[in-house]
């Protein structure tokens, strides 16, 4: 099997796609993300008859691709060519010298206390969609969830405690409280969702209009439309807000499902209220 070979590629792809969906549990997004990026590659191997990284990163940076996407997807194909080497024994060019692009540091988009505040308590909930809406927004920001562990929860998984049970990155399991806030309007959605809910969808929590799971997409949609923004800054302001309330760092790892804390570092960046404070606190002028 080699990978200048069109039907091996085709082969290798559909594999490895599946492989991270169902034993990684990767969001659809991240998935369609993968597809796009090794698709890209291929065309790239196919032109050239050549499988090298290094001069498909060159053509990016030649295209005025940006360097934040050719380090994704130079992370995306890297995977790939090891997953191929290590579980398919194809053959792969040396790509240990691979380094990532230098960036600049982006800061998370944060909402404050009174504005997220403010926006939930403006959604209505007069009909069964803003009953829905109200609870997934509410669960995001309490629990600091990622939109495909918010879409793939089952009903089983939010517990009588106020806490959920998620399903992460890597099939790795956390268990995240709940605020009273969270709890009162997952309840209310329980109650309506009985309306909508189908044979196929039984088993989840959120469901889309039709009866079905909610998709990622729609999820995506819905923050928008109430709140402006998208999901991943509710994430953002779940874990700034709880370093604002003098949270550790290593805690919000674990409730972020961070496996490296450097992941999670970026957030003392943004918390310059727990900095200042802590600056008065320590320094012998302050």
């Amino acid at each position: 099997m080699k990978l200048t070979n069109k039907s091996d590629q085709t082969y290798l792809l559909n594999k490895y796609l599946d492989m991270i969906k169902s034993l990684k549990n990767y969001s659809d997004h991240t998935v369609s993300a993968y597809n796009t990026d090794i698709t890209q590659f291929y065309a790239f191997i196919n032109i050239t008859n050549t499988v090298n990284v290094e001069k498909f990163i060159k053509s990016l940076a030649k295209k005025n691709y940006s360097k934040n996407t050719i380090n994704r997807k130079m992370a995306a194909i890297t995977t790939f060519l090891n997953w191929c080497n290590k579980s398919q024994a194809i053959k792969i060019p040396d790509i240990s010298n691979l380094v990532a692009l230098k960036t600049k540091t982006k800061l998370p988009n944060i909402m404050t206390n009174n504005y997220i505040n403010s926006l939930l308590n403006n959604i209505p909930v007069s009909s069964v969609k803003e009953i829905r809406d109200r609870a997934i927004i509410e669960i995001l920001y309490s629990s600091g969830l990622r939109v495909s562990e918010l879409t793939n929860l089952k009903l089983t998984d939010v517990k009588k405690d106020q806490s959920i049970r998620v399903l992460g990155k890597g099939n790795k399991t956390r268990i995240l409280p709940m605020t009273k806030q969270a709890y009162k309007y997952y309840e209310l959605w329980l109650y309506n969702r009985n309306n909508i809910t189908t044979i196929s969808s039984a088993n989840f929590l959120f469901l889309g209009v039709q009866g079905n799971k909610i998709s990622d997409r729609e999820v995506r949609r819905i923050v928008k439309l109430r709140l402006g923004t998208f999901p991943h800054s509710i994430r953002h302001t779940f874990a700034t807000h709880l370093l604002d309330g003098g949270a550790d760092l290593r805690v919000v790892q674990e409730l972020l499902g961070h496996t490296d804390p450097s992941t999670t570092q970026i957030y003392t960046h943004v918390s310059k209220k727990q900095l200042k404070e802590k600056y008065k606190r320590t320094h012998p002028r302050g």
